[in-house]
């Protein structure tokens, strides 16, 4: 025995028992784990089989148990290798202990897993094991083992020995049948070696069918329910397989088909019908095919006359036992849409399901809370509306009417008026009372239930809009403010949508020039603050419409900036003031002056924070950008800049370093904010591949003495907040985001800096500074902009970019020491790949450069970090097989040099990969630099055969991949020539053999 050691190695049976107790005794996670891996042995060992056998004498269950879990893991293991004989004493011994301890009543626990070993048994053994459940039936009825050779042929045998099976040898019978329809889920039917499985199991469904009709019929007994759920139970089990396994096998879909009509009567039962809902919704939700039509006519008049009236009863009384019902009628709602929604008028198959699942959103209480039912009701309305938007877009073209259009908006808008009731926020002394997953339950029915409308305003349109519009009017009259705020957020819902439709202009009219925003103004008036919040939304949610109704822009603007000072709206307030003077900018610059005086205002209370002075000092940026003419924009946004400048003043001025970071960090948002919103506005995002648009060659006024002494504030407050807070990453990610500010840009501007600027501040970075990601991603886009056609060539910029990066890589050292900045190096190495690779390649110099880069980049490749190995493929596959071939002749022979020399270790790296070591979720991005080299190196083959021959280098889980096998992937990957279907394919099938999931790359490529 080790000295570290706590349990001694069994040398008896008896001591064995004795072990196995003390596993679900008492003890330290130590002695558990050591007793745990001691079993762990006994049961692999070749004395395994013994025990099992030995152990299932034992007195105590949980012995009992550890003995029927050996028979399994042997059987697992060894049950292919089996000699015949050995294998049919091992099925006579299970069966016989099996029978013998149902005798005696054995426990559910011990049973089951006996029932699991026998399936086991089924699909592992050498050899067949035709009708197990007709085996296991007849010896159970003989009370011992009986041989295979004593049992009829005939299909129905079965029969003759179950009316002789009592309750409980029933419902071992449905535990081994449910356990054989999982296991055989599990088998691939499509390998060769497992088509007797898929064959034997089209036999054993008629035994499962007579079994289960057997057991829904036997008289009645204290059991009897429990025989009828586990018919539920393995009913489902063999549904579930038969889903997958025969969508051709209407012969074996029938044995299981016949059992509804029976099965379907325990949802009359009392005592089992949630059950039995629980499990037709299972089968109505994955396999709706399942069901017949005679079936689903069974199913819905069983709803109509059984289910609806106690589902009614349970809804009104808020009783929690309905979410089942529901579950079960919405589930009958969805796989029979096609009929609820084109024959509206059938009673009992469309009216009155329909009728029941409306019923769920018309019924007391909130979502989240005392009513889930509704949260479970939207997926049958998504799939209501869908099918109807479907169907009315694909026939647009007919020119008769769908007849049930007319029955279909009715329903729409009844449910829209549903839905706003839905979505209504309780009071504040409910709210209070809610805890967090009430309240995130309410929360994200207002979301679904949005997405829901947006939908049926596809189907409705104009008619859907004034419904809400209607009720928004009149709950504004009648100071019904939960009613008021759940109709503007369903308006808000709707923007986008609405915003599209020219015809749903004037329907807006009404919203705007009535006195809402005068009275959610008045600050005076007691009314819910998130009624006032959901309309400042409603102001960011249309800006677009205010723009094109500028007479209502003073009153909205004038009541944001009122809102800014209000505790609980002041987010929501900053927010919809960016929108709303993005997108009404050009008639906003008359105002200039007076939001600037407001902010200065604003800025002294104790609203103003980060996040507001971020939006609010951007949406006063927006309009400076619709200034005419540039030289204009000077003042305003000088103005802006005092404002920045105060708050970086302010950070420096704190005593406490926390608010020193914060406001520091503000200051340079707010300056990246004002960035991003003076961009012109028909730039937008710009495609740094085209190069059809070349930048206006003319004089600007930032290119004068006064613009330039702009630009240069701005690089000041960035270098001055740099050595303010010199180790804050928010600081230098807000730089990038400033330096980057003018990159879309086509004309000079204030934001528009020379490629030199940006490169300084890459030049004060090394690989710790916080958050460098950030600049060297700034760097890649500057290299990609700087890669057209239409930009002029940045050679010397460019070096220096190289020089650095090279320095970082050197100071890494390895990619592992930091995943992040490594992928972000070779980020930049790659997009100097095309107009840049004469300095990638150091012509100009002895190329000594060039080795630390490809070195890093190979060792990133055969790394255990995703995203510097993705980073890494992506550069090597670009390398070797370029988009354009360089003009340059020493570029060629440079490139060809790198190839030849680094071909071998990337081939080494990449099969290191493949051949186990690497995830599978990065093969399609390994796939990318072979497929590089064997479509264009004519090495690469005796490369990759190499590589695979050099066992030490490649990881242990593919030792026991054959030379053969080996042989045949590289055959393979040849015959692919690079193609990405079949090289993909080809490289999964020799990775899941090198993992062993599965038997051998020979069988499956």
């Amino acid at each position: 025995m080790d000295a570290n050691s706590l349990v001694s190695a069994p040398t008896s049976l008896d001591e064995v028992e004795q072990l196995v107790k003390r596993l679900y005794q008492p003890g330290t996670p130590k002695l558990i784990n050591q007793i745990d891996e001691q079993i762990k042995l006994l049961q692999h060992s070749p004395e395994g089989w013994q025990l099992a056998d030995g152990l299932l004498a034992s007195q105590d269950p949980s012995v009992r148990f550890i003995a029927a879990l050996t028979f399994q893991v042997k059987l697992n293991n060894e049950g292919s290798k089996l000699a015949a004989a050995t294998a049919q004493a091992i099925l006579a011994r299970i069966v016989s202990w099996t029978v013998r301890l149902d005798r005696v009543g054995e426990g559910h626990l011990v049973q089951k897993k006996l029932c699991a070993a026998l399936g086991t048994y089924f699909l592992q053994s050498s050899v067949q094991w035709p009708r197990p459940l007709l085996h296991i039936a007849a010896s159970l009825a003989h009370g011992d083992f009986v041989s295979e050779d004593q049992l009829s042929a005939s299909h129905d045998a079965i029969n003759q020995y179950l009316p002789a099976l009592g309750d409980s040898q029933i419902i071992l019978l449905l535990w081994l049948s449910g356990q054989l329809a999982t296991d055989g889920a599990k088998v691939d039917s499509t390998n060769p070696a497992c088509e007797r499985i898929y064959e034997q199991m089209q036999i054993l469904v008629q035994d499962v069918s007579i079994l289960i009709e057997n057991a829904l019929h036997r008289p009645a007994s204290q059991i009897s329910s429990d025989v009828k759920k586990e018919c539920l139970v393995c009913f489902l089990n063999w549904v579930n397989y038969a889903q997958p396994m025969w969508p051709t096998k209407p012969e074996a879909l029938e044995h299981l088909r016949r059992l509804v009509p029976g099965l379907s009567m325990l949802l009359l039962d009392p005592r089992l019908e949630h059950e039995a809902m629980d499990i037709f919704r299972d089968v109505l939700e994955t396999y709706t095919t399942f069901f017949q039509p005679q079936h689903m006519t069974t199913l819905a008049e069983i709803i109509f006359n059984n289910v609806r009236p106690r589902m009614l009863q349970s809804l009104h009384e808020q009783e929690p036992e309905v979410i089942s019902v529901a579950q079960f009628v919405i589930a009958y709602g969805i796989a029979n849409i096609q009929q609820i929604v084109e024959q509206p008028e059938n009673e009992i198959m469309s009216k009155a399901p329909l009728a029941l699942i409306m019923a769920i959103l018309e019924a007391p209480g909130y979502p989240g809370d005392d009513d889930e039912a509704s949260l479970h009701s939207i997926e049958f309305w998504n799939t209501y509306i869908e099918y109807v938007n479907d169907i009315t877009y694909s026939s647009a073209d007919i020119e008769t009417p769908l007849h049930w259009v007319s029955s279909a908006r009715s329903t729409c808008m009844s449910l829209t008026h549903l839905l706003w009731q839905k979505m209504r926020t309780p009071d504040a002394e409910t709210a209070n009372e809610w805890t967090e997953a009430e309240s995130e339950g309410f929360k994200e029915f207002r979301m679904d239930a949005s997405d829901l409308m947006l939908s049926i305003y596809v189907f409705l349109g104009v008619e859907m809009l004034q419904s809400l519009v209607t009720i928004m009017l009149s709950a504004l009259e009648h100071g019904q403010w939960q009613e008021l705020e759940a109709a503007l957020f369903a308006v808000n819902t709707l923007a986008d949508n609405v915003l599209a439709d020219q015809t749903a202009e004037n329907t807006l009219t009404p919203v705007f020039s009535s006195s809402l925003y005068r009275i959610v103004g008045d600050f005076s008036q007691t009314m819910p603050t998130q009624a006032r919040r959901t309309a400042v939304d409603t102001l960011g949610s249309y800006g677009a419409y205010i723009e094109r109704h500028a007479e209502f822009l003073p009153d909205t603007l004038r009541f944001l900036f009122a809102s800014l000072e209000n505790p609980g709206l002041y987010l929501s307030a900053a927010k919809s003031i960016a929108e709303l003077c993005s997108t009404c900018r050009a008639s906003l610059t008359s105002e200039l002056d007076g939001f600037l005086a407001q902010y200065n205002n604003f800025a002294q209370g104790e609203t103003s924070e980060p996040y507001t002075n971020e939006k609010v000092i951007g949406a006063i940026a927006a309009i400076v950008q619709a200034v005419q003419p540039e030289s204009a924009k000077a003042r305003p946004l000088s103005a802006l800049l005092d404002i920045i400048e105060g708050t970086l003043g302010n950070a420096r001025d704190q005593s406490n370093p926390e608010l020193l970071e914060l406001w520091g960090a503000s200051a340079i948002e707010c300056l990246a904010a004002v960035g991003k919103n003076m961009q012109s506005e028909e730039d937008g995002p710009i495609d740094l591949s085209n190069d059809n648009t070349a930048p206006v060659d003319k004089k600007s006024f930032w290119q004068t003495t006064d613009g330039q002494a702009i630009q240069q504030r701005i690089l000041s407050i960035c270098q001055s907040a740099l050595q303010l807070i010199p180790q804050n990453g928010e600081v230098v990610e807000g730089v990038c985001k400033v330096l980057k500010s003018g990159f879309v840009e086509t004309e000079p501007g204030p934001f528009v800096f020379p490629p030199g600027y940006i490169i300084a501040f890459l030049e004060q970075c090394n690989p710790s500074t916080p958050n460098v990601e950030s600049v060297l991603a700034m760097t890649c886009t500057l290299v990609q902009q700087y890669s057209r056609n239409n930009h002029p060539r940045i050679d010397d910029e460019v070096a220096k970019i190289y020089q650095k990066v090279v320095s970082m890589v050197q100071l890494l050292g390895e990619p592992s020491r930091d995943p992040g900045v490594a992928q972000s190096c070779i980020d930049v190495f790659n997009r100097m790949i095309g107009r840049y690779t004469n300095i990638l390649m150091d012509t100009a110099g002895t190329g000594d450069m060039v080795a630390p880069i490809l070195d890093f980049s190979l060792k990133a490749v055969d790394g255990a970090d995703l995203m510097p190995k993705r980073a890494a493929c992506g550069f090597w596959a670009r390398l070797i097989k370029p988009e354009d071939k360089p003009a340059d002749e020493v570029v060629r022979t440079r490139l060809a040099q790198v190839v030849a020399a680094y071909g071998p270790m990337l081939a080494q790296a990449l099969m290191s990969q493949i051949s186990g070591r690497g995830q599978r979720s990065e093969l399609e991005q390994l796939c990318e630099p072979l497929k590089a080299l064997l479509s264009t190196q004519p090495q690469s083959k005796q490369w990759i055969e190499s590589a695979l021959a050099n066992k030490a280098a490649l990881p242990a889980i593919s030792e026991h991949v054959a030379d053969s096998e080996r042989q045949r992937f590289v055959a393979q990957l040849s015959a692919a020539r690079g193609d990405t279907r079949r090289t993909r394919e080809t490289v999964k099938h020799f990775y899941a053999a090198c993992r062993n999931t599965i038997t051998s790359y020979s069988t499956s490529a």
